[in-house]
């Protein structure tokens, strides 16, 4: 207990840093709800790309599915089998590449959503940059990701539940005002959160 009480008092826990000089908050118009960007690794099963694709499929039934204009853009050995299913579709741009940060910045400013599942991120850094420009994240409520989302800026999906995904964005489809404060929100969230003062500040601060 001796031990315990010492650690405690010893550890800081302290976000990684969001950047939000480079991801700059643009605000967004009610129609940016309806272009919505995918931008991760395809190597490992944790990024939930597959919950992507699911998602956008269960999406395709509306009978307004062609007014979204899906981004999905990522690199790994899984990129062409994950992204068959939904490379058909006419609003669905699909680009295997890797993107420079400033690129990725520009990317968030042409969009307002960012569907991004997940089985296991722990800060989930691109998820804060995309929420930094003003991106409402469409994810899952695992891991650490609720300490860093909630309702009022964020579609919180269970584990593994493509379906929640996709009502999340057919939520925000049908009510843009709602769409324009979760994005307002989410901004705010990573300032007061992860930006320089709460993270480099603050351990700079501790070390002397």
């Amino acid at each position: 207990e001796d031990y315990k009480q010492s650690l405690s008092e010893i550890s800081v826990i302290i976000p990684n840093f969001i950047d939000t000089d480079i991801f700059t908050y643009q605000e967004k118009k009610p129609e940016d709800r309806l272009h919505i960007i995918s931008l991760r690794p395809y190597t490992s099963a944790i990024y939930a790309n597959d919950l992507t694709i699911k998602a956008i499929c269960s999406l395709s039934k509306k009978e307004w599915f062609e007014q979204l204009k899906f981004t999905i853009i990522g690199r790994g050995p899984e990129f062409k089998t994950i992204t068959q299913p939904v490379k058909a579709f006419q609003n669905v741009h699909l680009e295997e590449t890797f993107l420079r940060q400033d690129e990725i910045a520009n990317i968030y400013h042409q969009n307002g959503v960012v569907l991004i599942p997940t089985r296991g991120d722990t800060q989930g850094v691109s998820r804060g940059e995309a929420m930094s420009s003003g991106l409402v994240p469409v994810t899952n409520a695992v891991a650490a990701i609720p300490e860093f989302t909630d309702n009022t800026c964020a579609i919180l999906a269970e584990e593994n539940d493509f379906v929640g995904l996709a009502e999340g964005i057919e939520k925000l489809y049908h009510d843009p005002q709602l769409y324009l404060q979760m994005s307002r929100n989410a901004a705010e969230r990573v300032r007061k959160q992860s930006s320089k003062v709460y993270t480099i500040d603050k351990e700079i601060e501790l070390f002397s």
